[in-house]
């Protein structure tokens, strides 16, 4: 499996930076001044091997499921006593996943919000940005 399946995608590892997210990962991705991407591990040098000058012009996290479930809130309230709990699996309708908050309500689930992607990282990432942008942040 290619990591890049693994990492959130850079669209949404952008958003989360500039929403303020700033937790270290072990995956980055790197922004060069001729304005190629590619994937790096924390660890790796910034130096340019194809020798065409290049130079790391930004370091965004490419953060990894796991990063991404702690960062995310384990339930919400919608109002006292309407409690919401996180929710994670695998798409019964898609080749995908879906991350969701719920709660059981008079024996059925109700969903308060519903993130479906094909990649987890990129679902879990676009309940971590609605949930900052609930909580105002």
């Amino acid at each position: 499996m290619n990591i890049k399946d693994q990492v959130v995608s850079i669209g949404l590892a952008k958003e989360l930076k500039e929403a303020g997210v700033n937790s270290p990962s072990l995956f980055y991705w790197r922004v060069w001044s001729d304005e190629s991407v590619d994937l790096a591990m924390k660890d790796d040098d910034d130096f340019d091997y194809s020798g065409a000058g290049r130079e790391v012009k930004e370091k965004i996290p490419a953060y990894m499921p796991p990063e991404l479930m702690e960062m995310l809130p384990h339930s919400t309230r919608l109002r006292e006593g309407q409690q919401y709990i996180l929710s994670v699996h695998k798409s019964h309708f898609s080749d995908g996943y879906v991350v969701r908050y719920q709660r059981y309500h008079n024996g059925e689930i109700e969903v308060l919000r519903e993130f479906v992607d094909r990649k987890l990282s990129d679902a879990l990432a676009q309940a971590l940005m609605w949930c900052m942008e609930r909580e105002g942040k």
